[in-house]
């Protein structure tokens, strides 16, 4: 399949950089939030393995062990156990 030609490339690229410089900013404090969330769920909950919020496709599914191997000492929770009460 042939990919579509853009005319005045270069100019749109121009328009659509800001965009993309924002969506950066916003997705790089989001990512910091998440990681101090995260770290704050750990110091509170402390079972002795690294949590995590568990994304699969793009989509957060559950929060489950970080690390591989403690897999087996703590499953994943899935998303529908932890929303049972929400209105989500």
């Amino acid at each position: 399949m042939k990919e579509p030609r853009l005319n005045n490339k270069e100019k749109i690229i121009e328009k659509l950089r800001p965009f993309w410089k924002n969506y950066w900013e916003k997705e790089k404090r989001f990512s910091e939030e998440v990681a101090t969330l995260e770290k704050e769920m750990n110091e509170k909950v402390d079972l002795g393995v690294n949590l995590e919020f568990f994304h699969v496709d793009n989509e957060c599914v559950g929060i489950g062990a970080s690390k591989i191997e403690d897999r087996k000492k703590f499953p994943l929770i899935q998303d529908t156990e932890l929303r049972k009460d929400d209105n989500v």
